[in-house]
């Protein structure tokens, strides 16, 4: 019932918001009738179509565009290269099912662990070890789940590795287009209907995506079908896809030659240097670490292109509601120095799902028992928000002006303290030949 008095309120927009809140606070009917705090009441009813979420608080998940019957919203860049609902009144037959399924509108609730199995691991296959971003832990829970018959559906670059989307897997091959971390937003488009299509006809799926997508994906289903299993990673927050097309526009200039392969956080100086590999077509190679690439400073260090609903997501907490939630394990202590290099995967085990397919892989894996404090250390933003950087906005004008390293230079400010430790940093690796990064 509570839901239907939302959105008649929502088509009958007569009175304002205020008018609302001041109507039922006189009447007395927030506690008599509609039990919930007034300012919750309002937002809700405040929002009557989809475009009508802010900014500052839509993922651009792209749900509303796959559960629409008549094909109404489609998805527009705005000036920073993020995707926003946009409603074709022509079409819109006001039935609601986009507000319906938002995720962001309507919180998404699972019944997964509130203390969580946390485990540190790498796979035994050494080349699978070092071709991954992190442990290959993924590698292996997905590579288990083809074997078993079932398909995965995860983020793969496109043709020209200057964008991504999110694409059904069902070979070897499919998942190693998938594996491997991408760092900027992946194009969810239709993915949600080819997640039905596979469930209403008794296939078994794995999806692995950002936390809003895995929220996203139980907001479309309207719960979590027994064959569909989750799994999310631990997300600072998404990046521009139109800053990461200019990144790569750029390397293509300077090296005068099309990408052919890039590759996040290459492990040829080590696990810990978030290396940025790039092959061209013709023969050469960018290969820069975390104190030299201009991406790298300018999302973990400058947070300068995340999308500003990044800046307060709803997911960074316990519950998950991934069955599995894995990520580096940055700052983990009581490994080798060759595991550092290497690359070490924390995992979370969310529901009994998740427990099950980490079982199924016990024995490619080397895993350890852990504790969740542990993992905070390295890892602050498993809980916390990322802040915008002060000249976000500076360097999204910049870059219509100038190329990406240009606007990431002229934006990202450190202070002299900073300069000096990065600058530190670079000589020991340099020329002192340390290990640690």
């Amino acid at each position: 019932m509570y839901d239907s008095i939302i959105y008649l309120f929502g088509f009958c927009s007569v009175l304002t918001a205020s008018k609302i809140r001041r109507k039922i606070v006189t009447k007395g009917w927030e506690s008599k009738v509609f039990k919930i705090p007034i300012n919750a009441f309002v937002e809700r009813w405040s929002i009557i179509m989809i475009d009508d979420v802010k900014q500052t608080e839509c993922t651009g998940c792209k749900v509303c565009a796959d559960i629409c019957p008549k094909e109404a919203i489609v998805f527009g860049e705005n000036k920073e290269g993020f995707w926003y609902p946009q409603i074709d009144e022509s079409r819109c037959i006001k039935c609601n099912i986009c507000v319906k399924h938002c995720p962001v509108i309507n919180n998404v609730i699972v019944d997964n662990n509130l203390n969580p199995d946390v485990y540190a691991g790498w796979t035994l296959n050494n080349h699978i070890r070092y071709e991954s971003t992190s442990g290959g832990v993924y590698y292996e829970l997905a590579k288990k789940f083809l074997e078993d018959n079932g398909y995965i559906a995860g983020c793969a670059f496109s043709d020209d590795y200057k964008s991504a989307k999110h694409v059904i897997g069902k070979t070897t091959e499919d998942l190693n287009v998938i594996m491997g971390s991408k760092y900027f937003q992946s194009d969810t488009n239709g993915i949600y209907i080819k997640l039905k299509a596979l469930i209403d006809s008794g296939e078994k799926v794995l999806f692995c995506g950002t936390p809003c997508q895995v929220a996203a994906v139980i907001s479309f289903f309207q719960g979590i079908p027994d064959d569909l299993f989750l799994l999310d990673f631990i997300c600072k927050g998404i990046n521009s896809p139109l800053a990461y097309k200019a990144y790569m526009h750029e390397l293509e200039e300077k090296y005068r030659s099309k990408i052919l392969k890039v590759r996040m956080k290459n492990k040829k100086y080590g696990w810990e240097s978030l290396a940025t590999h790039v092959i061209f077509s013709n023969g050469k190679e960018y290969l820069k670490d975390r104190y030299n690439d201009w991406w790298i400073l300018g999302y973990t260090c400058g947070n300068l292109f995340m999308r500003e609903n990044c800046q307060r997501c709803q997911h960074k907490k316990i519950p998950r509601l991934s069955d599995i939630t894995i990520g580096d394990f940055w700052g983990i202590n009581g490994c080798s120095q060759k595991d550092y290099e290497e690359g070490i995967s924390v995992i979370f085990i969310n529901s009994k799902k998740g427990k099950k397919l980490l079982e199924n892989v016990q024995d490619r894996m080397h895993l350890e028992s852990r504790k969740f404090e542990d993992v905070l250390k390295g890892n602050p933003y498993f809980m916390e928000q990322a802040p915008a950087h002060k000249n976000r906005e500076l360097f999204f004008t910049s870059l219509k002006e100038m190329p990406f390293s240009k606007a990431v230079r002229l934006s990202y400010t450190e202070s002299t303290v900073q300069k000096c430790k990065r600058w530190i940093k670079i000589f020991l690796k340099r020329i002192c030949k340390r290990k640690k990064w």
